[in-house]
């Protein structure tokens, strides 16, 4: 992409700069550029002549005030702003940033650059803090070589582009994954010194490495923030230490932690929930134990329901249901709710333990504290209960999800069809799968395989080879697993040719023979070591 209009010096070098920083790769969400009450009140004062406010104006910023967290519809943005362009005197520059901004935070990006360029048709005065929300909207709406546009357009008009302007475009340009035009572009503004680089700049690029998994690059240019006289924040160091825990590094992000420390540098609760969760992972419940004291005794931090979450679900999968129901209990006393995630946590862990009278309970906990199960909450119960061989009791689980008004999923459906293979109740599951069809649920390739399995397993291979051929009918597309399933089925049931002719359709996919049905061959061969249409399948197969 040409970075269009930074400056006649930026565009001119960069074919020289391609090698730079090649190393540099990132990726950032594009976050929301707001005109701070400092610039309006700058926009406010810089006009000389401004001695006396009209009363409209007055009722305006009035207006505009009560509403900088946006209107209740947009229908009304857009007649404030048909007003605006009726009074007189006009109102002031700085009343339509206000507006623009508004906007901005209702998430109307397109209507906002759509006004934006309207006041640019009817020469409305505009100024560069104007220009950096349309750019930010540009950048939200995926349309970042638009942004570079009104970037060349403000040095035409002889604006200067400040640090937000190209924190922005750094960001629009991560947003849309133009990783390489990003680092260039970061790395000519330093050399050229359009900017001085603060540290949004530093944390925007830093924050991007992170995300694309370049730890190291991150490190490096979080340790040159210092050569540039910028300070690293809260949300730098917790960035880094997200994506070092992420790694698995996680006495890296301890150390950063005690760094932060070190230099007076505030964690907050983002910084010590990916630590938590890696040592939880790691199973370190000793500095799980100092972290969380530190964390809620020292730093005075109350952890969230997020970091809750990660310690329940630990907990739980850990075997170590009191410690988690502790954890709840910690919750509920310090204000912060338990939600769904929390309880179904508790419930997989209970499941996990064979505790199923306990898993239930949970499910009648979670209605009367008025909580919303999910289908992902049935479909630990009803997969737990198919596991137990209890599938009477799974589905009446099952049944009882329209109650809280909700829809089996694809996977409710694959586990109970094969809760039913497991017992021996092929005929039954294809039976179920016929009917869930009729009432329009869609099955995928697990579906299938998971009743082909059953099937083969319990002897009726032709109803099998019958439910194969309507796969590819249903819009889906066997996979290797697929067709080593019937193949397998077809050698056990001795119909050599059919397998046969199923192998060389399987290879003509691009697919190969597994384990399973080799070793299946293998055993055949042992008993029937002349028959040429085995020997020839094996052939076919180790090829």
């Amino acid at each position: 992409m040409a970075l269009l209009g930074v400056s006649s010096r930026l565009l001119s070098s960069l074919p020289r700069l391609g090698t730079i920083c090649s190393c540099f790769q990132l990726l950032s969400p594009c976050s929301s550029t707001v005109i701070s009450v400092v610039h309006f009140r700058a926009l406010s004062n810089s006009n000389p002549n401004s001695t006396h406010i009209p009363d409209s104006h007055l009722e305006l910023q009035q207006l505009l005030t009560q509403n900088k967290s946006g209107f209740k519809n947009l229908d009304n943005a857009l007649s404030l702003f048909r007003k605006m362009l009726k009074m007189q005197p006009l109102p002031r520059d700085f009343h339509f940033c206000q507006l623009l901004t508004t906007l901005v935070k209702m998430k109307q990006y397109q209507v906002a650059f759509s006004l934006f360029r309207e006041m640019c048709t009817l020469s409305i005065p505009v100024n560069i803090f104007t220009f950096n929300i349309a750019i930010n909207c540009c950048c939200h709406s995926n349309r970042v070589n638009y942004a570079f546009s009104l970037l060349a357009t403000t040095f035409k008009r002889g604006f200067v582009p400040d640090v937000v302007t190209y924190n922005t475009l750094i960001r629009g340009l991560l947003s849309e994954h133009k990783s390489a035009e990003a680092r260039l572009f970061f790395a000519n503004l330093i050399k050229f010194r359009e900017i001085q680089p603060d540290v949004i700049t530093f944390t925007t690029m830093i924050d991007g490495l992170c995300k694309t998994g370049h730890t190291d690059m991150a490190l490096w240019l979080f340790r040159s923030m210092e050569k540039c006289d910028c300070e690293p924040n809260t949300v730098t160091y917790t960035a880094i230490i997200d994506s070092l825990c992420k790694h698995g590094l996680v006495d890296d992000a301890l150390n950063l932690h005690s760094e932060m420390m070190e230099k007076c540098i505030l964690p907050n609760v983002w910084t010590y929930s990916p630590i938590i969760q890696v040592l939880c992972s790691l199973k370190r419940w000793e500095e799980v134990g100092l972290l969380l004291d530190q964390m809620i005794h020292d730093m005075k931090i109350s952890p969230d329901v997020h970091t809750f979450n990660i310690l329940v679900d630990a907990y739980s999968k850990s075997g170590k249901l009191d410690d988690a129901k502790h954890i709840i209990q910690i919750m509920n006393e310090r204000g912060e709710n338990p939600n769904i995630v929390t309880y179904t946590s508790l419930m997989q862990g209970y499941c996990s333990q064979g505790q199923m009278d306990e898993a239930l309970a949970m499910l009648n906990t979670i209605r009367s504290k008025k909580i919303m199960p999910t289908s992902y909450t049935y479909n630990i119960l009803v997969n737990a209960y198919c596991r137990e061989l209890k599938l009477d009791i799974a589905m009446d689980i099952y049944r009882n999800m329209a109650s809280d008004g909700l829809s089996p999923t694809v996977v409710t459906h694959n586990i109970l069809l094969h809760g039913l293979c497991q017992l021996g109740k092929s005929m039954e599951a294809l039976t179920f799968f016929y009917k869930i069809q009729g009432l329009g649920h869609k099955p995928d390739i697990v579906t299938y395989q998971t009743l082909l399995g059953g099937l083969c397993k319990n002897h009726y291979v032709d109803k099998a080879l019958s439910l194969f051929r309507t796969i590819e009918c249903n819009g889906l597309i066997p996979e290797s697993k697929t067709y080593n399933i019937i193949i397998c089925g077809c050698l056990w049931s001795k119909k050599y040719d059919r397998a046969c002719k199923l192998v060389d359709k399987m290879v003509d996919c691009g697919f190969s023979s597994d384990a399973t049905t080799t070793s299946v061959l293998r055993h055949l061969l042992l008993s029937k070591a002349h028959d040429p249409t085995l020997v020839a399948l094996y052939q076919k197969c180790l090829h």
